[in-house]
């Protein structure tokens, strides 16, 4: 049910630009950095780095003065998961397994994902924008005690199925280059597993979720920068609209000099 109600969001969001006057499509390229970690795999830390490359279009729905709103949809190859080094030296052996316990942890997840997200844009220099996305497991490698598991993305452990909600902040560094940083969570569990303690207990089954913060080079491909530039205008005073609203000042101005002056004259 939840998944119906995320992809009827995602049609509804999307619907709306193509009701819009005057429409302007822009197209984005990416290129980041993820730092991750997994909730409920039992270790703490964004230890686990991957990239974040990928291309968008962005839809401009409304603009009043300097603010503006726009709609955007990505497709992205996105890397996640969980990583943890040596944690034990005493080289005790697991007698389940036979290999030794070292709590090492190393899970490497692939993604093809598709987000969508509504941003609000401040003088075309400053952008924060939410959303959601949707996201298929493409591939996986699980290493456990430094030795690879048989869980691979199609083994039925993980759901290839995710959804996500995200927030994000960009700010333009020269012309169509943008800097931006990304949060995203995971609204739907990844995997549902049972941890077992060394004796062989179990300390209880938890859901997954992934959590990611990402760093982002952004190129925005058929932004003009005489809109850039008369957007400048507007908030610097350079705008000849402005200039003659001054000039009609110092005329009335003087206008009322001259007038004084003949006053004057006149007694």
């Amino acid at each position: 049910m939840k998944k119906h109600i995320l992809i009827g969001l995602f049609i509804a969001l999307f619907a709306l630009p193509f009701g819009a006057k005057s429409q302007v499509f822009l197209g984005e390229a990416f290129v980041g950095y993820n730092i991750c970690q997994v909730d409920g795999d039992m270790i703490m830390g964004f230890f686990k780095h991957g990239v974040n490359v990928g291309v968008g279009v962005i839809v401009p729905v409304w603009t009043k003065d300097k603010f503006s709103l726009e709609l955007s949809m990505e497709v992205l190859y996105n890397q996640k998961g969980s990583k943890q080094g040596r944690k034990y030296w005493d080289h005790v052996i697991d007698s389940v397994t036979g290999h030794e316990i070292t709590g090492e942890y190393n899970l490497s997840l692939s993604y093809g994902e598709v987000p969508f997200m509504v941003y609000f844009t401040d003088k075309k220099v400053v952008s924060a924008g939410v959303g959601i996305s949707y996201a298929r497991l493409m591939g996986l490698t699980e290493y456990e005690q430094g030795i690879k598991t048989n869980v691979t993305a199609t083994s039925g452990e993980f759901d290839q199925n995710e959804f996500n909600i995200l927030a994000d902040v960009k700010i333009r560094v020269y012309k169509r280059w943008k800097l931006g940083f990304r949060y995203s969570y995971s609204l739907t569990p990844i995997r549902t597993r049972e941890y077992f303690d060394i004796q062989g207990q179990s300390l209880g089954t938890f859901k997954q979720y992934n959590n990611m913060f990402t760093f982002r080079l952004t190129y925005v491909f058929n932004e003009r920068l005489e809109d850039l530039q008369r957007q400048e205008y507007r908030y610097t005073g350079d705008n000849p609209k402005f200039h003659d609203k001054a000039l009609e000042r110092q005329r009335r101005k003087l206008a009322r000099q001259r007038e004084r002056e003949e006053r004057r004259k006149n007694k």
